[in-house]
């Protein structure tokens, strides 16, 4: 068993996405509860101040926010925390080619979903990171 605790996060400026997606997440393969954000500033601000050095942070982002948006939070949350192990998965209504190239810029990124989340996709994420995601 390793050492590290995995922490899951949903940041979505939409409550009914929120609570859709907590959902599945929890009765997925993942069988987790995840920590869910309306505000990406605040997400932050939760994840800046925890021992990074012994936890893992999975992220199901969405792009189109109020205030900062997912290419934002990317950009700041890469300038606060670069060594840490975060992985990010673009989640988005949005079908857009060039939205889906940017992701590729962030080193942090490992996927881009279309919305809402489907077993499917939380099936394969666990085939995709395999031990990662043990504790």
């Amino acid at each position: 068993m390793n050492s590290n605790s995995t922490k899951i996060l949903i940041i979505d400026d939409d409550p009914g996405v929120l609570f859709l997606h907590k959902i599945i997440l929890k009765e997925s393969i993942l069988k987790s509860n995840p920590g869910t954000f309306l505000d990406a500033m605040k997400a932050l601000e939760y994840i800046i101040p925890l021992d990074l050095a012994s936890t893992r942070i999975l992220i199901f982002l969405d792009i189109n926010m109020p205030k900062i948006n997912g290419w934002k939070f990317l950009e700041l949350l890469e300038e606060k925390v670069n060594h840490a192990d975060i992985k990010v998965i673009m989640v988005t209504s949005s079908l857009s080619k060039s939205e889906r190239e940017k992701s590729k810029q962030y080193k942090m990124v490992i996927d881009f979903w279309e919305k809402p989340l489907d077993d499917n996709q939380v099936s394969g994420l666990k085939d995709k990171l395999g031990t990662w995601l043990l504790d």
